[in-house]
């Protein structure tokens, strides 16, 4: 029992160090033997915890997946704001993270477009961490609609696709030049004025 709980938290900790370098260094980036030197695992002994780096990913994306949507559902359980300003808040909290510990992007973002069309067992895990964490955000904008706080005549998750690439493109904008300042200029836009109610005309739903 307590060699099976060791191997359990040995391999969390080999999750937890993963999501770290494959955030930084990306896919081919990351080589296992750093990633067992710094949890202190015996080279050999990697299999006996994944069976290859593909799969070793695949659960780090999924892991990745599951804390953020849990993270995202907390902030807006606790959010006292409307639902437009409780979106522009995620962000702002996403943009502190990336002020205090680098520009180092979205795991998945950055997988996606490192492996996501030449792994299928990542790229099924990316796809189902979007999935996971769309919903909270895609409630967010319909609740918004409903206020009258957002433009009803593009569908909560066209919507929702339009902020998210248009975040991975800002992303990106930083690991080029170092900077932050746009990233909030980037969802203000988004929100503040893209997303904001048509006042005329008739406009057909997507």
């Amino acid at each position: 029992m307590a060699r099976s709980r060791q191997n359990d938290q040995r391999r969390k900790e080999l999750l937890q160090q993963g999501k770290d370098l494959l955030t930084e260094h990306g896919y081919h980036g990351t080589g296992l033997k750093k990633i067992l030197d710094t949890v202190k695992v015996p080279k050999g002994s990697f299999y006996n915890y994944f069976e290859s780096k593909e799969q070793f990913a695949s659960e780090i994306i999924e892991q990745y997946g599951r804390d953020l949507t849990k993270k995202l559902n907390d902030f807006i359980e606790q959010s006292r704001d409307n639902p437009l300003d409780t979106l522009r808040n995620i962000y702002l909290r996403m943009v502190a993270d990336i002020e205090k510990n680098g520009p180092k992007g979205c795991l998945v973002g950055n997988l996606a477009a490192e492996i996501g069309a030449s792994s299928e067992l990542c790229q099924k895990s990316m796809l189902n961490a979007f999935v996971s964490w769309k919903t909270p955000f895609t409630t967010l904008i319909s609740d918004a609609q409903t206020k009258g706080l957002i433009r009803d005549d593009l569908g909560a998750e066209v919507l929702f696709d339009l902020l998210w690439e248009t975040w991975q493109g800002a992303l990106l904008k930083v690991k080029i030049d170092g900077k932050t300042e746009h990233l909030i200029q980037t969802v203000d836009v988004m929100l503040y004025h893209l997303f904001l109610p048509l006042t005329s005309g008739e406009n057909k739903r997507i």
